[in-house]
Formats: C-alpha cells, structure tokens, sequence
C-alpha cells in the first residue's frame, strides 16, 4: 500500500485574482486532484495562498514540483513534508475558502507568518499548530 503524504505550503499570487479567475482555478484543481486521489484544502487572502494537498507521496511530490514551476504564483514555500496515517480533508477533492484577517485572526493557533520576513524560521517544528490552524478554519466555517 502507498504511503499517504501531506504537504502544506504558502505562495503568493503574482496579480490579484478575480472571483471567476479563483473559480476556475478551483475547478481545474479539483479536476486533477480527483483523477490522482489527491485531497486537502486551499485558502485564499488578497494574494496569499497556503495550501494542504493529501495523497501518495511520489504523486505530491510530483505535483509540488508542479506546483513551483506554475506562473500564477511565486514565493512558494513549503512548510510541511510528512508521512500522515489519514487524510484531514477525506471528502475534499479541495476545499477553498476567500478569508480575511479578521476572520482567520480569530482561529486559535493563528499567527500572521505571511507576513514575516522569514516564514520558514518562524513555523520550523510547527506541524500540529498548522494542521490545528487549517482544521479550526475547517470547523469554523
């Protein structure tokens, strides 16, 4: 059986993104996640992405070398690489939610990395408050 995988990752839109432009983006996503049983969770804030995909591991690590040569966002980086023993987002071919600070500044476990000056540092050994941060988005809304 093929090991199950997550990777969490943050990047940076290089235009601002309509509503249709972010639509269609979802529903390409979906489309391909789907034909590789890849799952997780995209969230959007005026250009800031951070992402979870779930799947086998060749496969995600396939799609993350995808992922870094995609022209629609730049800065990528990524926060998590680990084995998992389930998917968080079983029933998502990908989720997706538009949030604001307000919003997400009230999930515990929040903290504003995307605008540090160095995001890796600051979130290094940090896997369970990530997935407390993307599970709590989950819950909340």
């Amino acid at each position: 059986m093929p090991e199950l995988f997550h990777i969490v990752y943050v990047s940076f839109s290089c235009s601002q993104l309509s509503e249709k432009e972010l639509k269609d983006l979802l529903t390409e996503i979906r489309r391909k996640n789907k034909s590789h049983d890849v799952t997780g969770m995209l969230l959007y804030n005026d250009g800031s992405f951070i992402q979870v995909v779930e799947g086998e591991k060749q496969i995600l690590k396939d799609l993350y070398e995808r992922i870094k040569k995609d022209s629609r966002h730049e800065n990528i980086v990524k926060l998590v690489e680990e084995p998992i023993e389930k998917r968080t987002f079983p029933d998502w071919s990908m989720g997706y939610e538009v949030v604001d600070y307000k919003q997400v500044s009230k999930i515990p476990g929040y903290s504003n990395f995307m605008s540090s000056d160095n995001p890796e540092e600051l979130i290094k050994g940090s896997t369970k408050e990530i997935m407390s941060l993307l599970n709590s988005f989950k819950k909340y809304t």
